[in-house]
């Protein structure tokens, strides 16, 4: 007996010490990937917000070739063409100064000298440039200053300005990360903030956080001092502290941009949610399985000893037959076999009373391309315990596919054992082809609040229409492995995938240009650029979008122990370059899409005649 109580409590013991462990090696696992999502997220606002700026930079130099050939003295001149001039990209005002810093904007007024500012100073070089602070405009609005140098034979006569709303740069960074307990902002090099809450859920109280870090001890002067030290050399760290008994842990990162910092913080609160929730699933699990094997143990006996035939269940799902197109069904998970009552014609073209369930094929050939994981939801729906099912399929029936309604019952012994599966199949083509009708007469996207697929089309050929003379480009953008996202994780986190495709989107492109949902985890975007814009700089900011947009959108869902990485293959066809009409545009980048998932998926290419050739009439036209 003795021998029994030390192997026991040695046994207990190694649990509690196997037990301690894991929870250490569980808390150090999430710390790590929590700074390094943490780490990834300031990259990533950082290089958006970069792009932001540099595509702003990239209009103003369009606006400066107007002046190219401009008398710089003649005042008169000077005004009539800055009058004359159209305003581009997301400026609150454009303006023009001579040498002497003297301004006129578009309304013809002067908007005072602004020699002695850096911007100008610096673009007098011959440089574009963006204000190192946030300033004050004469309406008294936050702004920042972009300023591009104009040439003459080589030779700089004025500067450029465009006048950018804080409000914009402020959204980039309004939106929170790890469920809200995370969140950025953009300080300069001295630790002042430029854009970003300072709100009291966020902790920082300061217009400095390198100030507010020593003003509330949280950091020591030498670790203040390596921070420092590590902004001047544009260098990407991290750093733990702690703040009235809150822990937190900030990264930060160079945008190399007027030495300007991303800081993302995110608070240890999260981190350890996520640390004890890990636990009290693996806690849980233990439990289940210690209970689940004494009741087995408990029973297994009176079990063996009523070994007695399963009684079968007679009941049958009670469906009205009236409806055309209406047929019940019952599935004998024991015998494999599926019996139907009522004419089975439309979907076999003729009247079969049962149907083996390994040819089960033979209904999946008539489904839909979309659907044809049917078997493996009714099998998971069987797995699952769950005792009513439902969903809509579409049957090939002649030559077009018509909507069905599938129910089901599972049937359970006494046993609780699922044994039969009862059902019907109806046909329902007419009430959801008119719900689909209406869904379409709706300009907007309800998951994602994107243009419709309709509408996408409408507005991007309008435009087209009235607007001749446009450059632009047409972005085909699929999300790679969405499906096992749904399959794997969840509905829900599928619908989190799309919002978030459709956030990422917003960011990349501004409000001029047409963003569209054209499907499950299809999206296509009509991007409008100035026509006073030379080839080279079209093909570059292009690039530069096509690029962030497959950075950004590379993401990791994830549901206990189940993770799915989400990238994105993107198709880009050229306005008018390629094609001069939607339909064309949108087969020209699908073809670069298809070319692009043919070749390995998470990248980008634009339509060329070769990718024609490739992927073949099918697909081209």
């Amino acid at each position: 007996m003795k021998r029994r109580l030390v192997i026991l409590f040695g046994l207990l013991a190694v649990v509690i010490f196997s037990f301690f462990i894991f929870q250490q090696r569980v808390s150090v696992t999430v710390y790590k990937n929590s700074s390094a999502f943490l780490e990834e997220t300031a990259i990533l606002y950082a290089g958006t917000f970069k792009v932001k700026l540099n595509d702003q930079l990239s209009m103003l130099e369009s606006q400066a070739r107007y002046f190219m050939d401009i008398d710089m003295a003649d005042y008169n001149k000077i005004k009539q063409t800055i009058m004359a001039t159209k305003g581009v990209g997301e400026f609150k005002r454009i303006a023009i100064a001579n040498t002497t810093g003297m301004t006129i904007n578009a309304d013809g007024k002067s908007s005072g000298n602004i020699l002695m500012t850096d911007y100008f100073k610096k673009a007098m070089r011959g440089t574009a440039q963006v204000s190192s602070n946030i300033l004050l405009d004469e309406d008294g609005e936050k702004v920042l200053i972009l300023a591009v140098p104009v040439f003459q034979n080589q030779s700089v006569v004025g500067v450029i300005t465009g006048t950018f709303s804080y409000s914009i740069l402020d959204n980039i960074f309004a939106v929170d990360t790890f469920s809200g307990s995370g969140y950025s902002f953009l300080v300069d090099n001295t630790g002042r903030i430029l854009v970003g809450s300072k709100s009291k859920a966020r902790l920082c109280f300061s217009e400095n956080w390198l100030s507010f870090l020593s003003e509330k001890q949280a950091l020591s002067n030498f670790m203040l001092n390596t921070i420092r030290n590590n902004i001047k050399a544009n260098k990407t760290e991290s750093v733990s502290y702690k703040i009235n008994d809150e822990e937190r842990i900030l990264v930060y990162t160079p945008v190399h941009m007027n030495d300007w910092y991303v800081l993302s913080v995110v608070t240890a609160d999260y981190i350890n949610e996520q640390h004890h929730r890990i636990v009290a699933l693996t806690v849980a699990l233990i439990v289940v399985v210690l209970v689940a094997f004494l009741c087995f143990a408990f029973f297994l006996f009176s079990l063996i000893k009523q070994n007695e035939i399963i009684e079968k269940d007679n009941v049958r799902y009670a469906v009205s037959t009236q409806t055309n197109q209406t047929l019940i069904y019952e599935y004998d998970l024991e015998k494999r076999v599926i019996e139907f009552t009522g004419n089975s014609s439309f979907l076999f073209g003729k009247n079969l009373k049962s149907l083996p369930i390994d040819d089960f094929g033979i209904i999946e050939k008539k489904l839909h391309e979309s659907e044809r994981n049917l078997r493996s939801y009714l099998r998971d729906f069987i797995k699952s315990g769950e005792k009513n099912y439902s969903c809509e399929v579409r049957v090939l029936c002649g030559a077009e596919y018509i909507w069905y309604r599938l129910t089901a019952t599972v049937v359970f012994d006494k046993g609780k054992n699922p044994v039969k599966l009862i059902g019907n199949i109806a046909n329902v083509n007419e009430q959801i082809v008119h719900e689909q009708r209406l869904k379409e007469m709706a300009e907007t996207d309800l998951l994602s609040g994107l243009l419709n697929k309709t509408f996408m089309e409408k507005r991007v050929t309008d435009f087209i229409k009235e607007n001749d003379g446009s450059v632009g480009a047409f972005y085909m953008v699929d999300l790679d492995n969405f499906k096992q996202v749904n399959d794997r994780i969840g509905h829900s986190a599928g619908d989190t995938a799309i919002c978030d495709a459709a956030n990422k989107l917003n960011l990349v492109f501004s409000e001029r240009d047409f963003i569209g949902r054209i499907g499950g985890d299809e999206f296509c975007v009509f991007l409008i650029l100035p026509s006073s814009m030379d080839a080279d700089e079209i093909e570059k900011i292009i690039m530069e979008k096509a690029s962030i947009l497959r950075e950004i959108l590379h993401e990791t869902y994830t549901s206990g122990d189940v993770s799915v990485h989400v990238t994105s293959s993107i198709g880009i066809s050229l306005y008018p370059n390629q094609a001069v009409t939607y339909k064309d545009l949108f087969k020209r980048a699908d073809a670069a899409l298809y070319a692009v998932k043919e070749s390995g998926k998470n990248n980008f290419a634009i339509f060329d005649e070769k990718t024609m050739k490739e992927v073949g009439e099918s697909v081209y036209g």
